[in-house]
């Protein structure tokens, strides 16, 4: 059990076997006992080098987050975020509609409503989870939102250039 425990602290970058073994001594036997310890009880262990324990803190707190997030908390976490995106690239395109009414034809109007189509199922895919992988699709989903929130109403061949970027940019949540 000690083992298992000590591996699992080795995760944390600059935290070693031995380094390890000192935390669970000290009794630090878990990523939230690490965070709770903070920088005076890290400060403690025979060892460690005073400069990384901010860094260590850091990637313990995000450790013992993600711990505490189990696997229905996540997947509820991406479809939230997937309808949030969705919620965004309709709003996106029914603006464009609005604005440009009477000038979209011919394969501008063409090309844009395919890019926004596609981007509309990548995502429904995403939200329906079919052969994605979890951390993979968070990922996805933080840069696929990134390039939407710097797209603008301006015009149709930015907006399809940018729908475009962000599907690619969501094809690696099931890649």
């Amino acid at each position: 059990m000690e083992k298992e425990v000590q591996k699992e602290l080795q995760q944390i970058k600059g935290v070693g076997a031995v380094l390890a073994q000192r935390l669970v001594e000290a009794g630090f036997d878990s990523f939230a006992r690490v965070v709770d310890a903070g920088e005076e009880g890290l400060k403690k262990i025979r060892g460690i080098n005073p400069r990384t324990i901010p860094s260590i803190l850091e990637q313990a707190r995000r450790l013992a987050g993600e711990a505490v997030e189990g696997p229905d908390e996540r997947l509820r976490l991406l479809q939230e975020t997937t309808e949030r995106l969705e919620k965004q690239v309709q709003e996106l395109t029914a603006a464009i509609r609005e604005r440009q009414a009477g000038k979209l034809s011919g394969k501008k109007e063409e090309r844009f409503e395919k890019e926004a189509s596609k981007l509309l199922r990548g995502l429904d895919r995403v939200k329906k989870q079919q052969g994605i992988r979890v951390k993979r699709a968070k990922k996805s989903l933080a840069k696929t939102g990134k390039r939407l929130a710097g797209l603008t109403e301006d015009g149709i061949k930015g907006l399809t250039r940018g729908f475009r970027k962000a599907r690619k940019s969501l094809k690696r949540a099931w890649a």
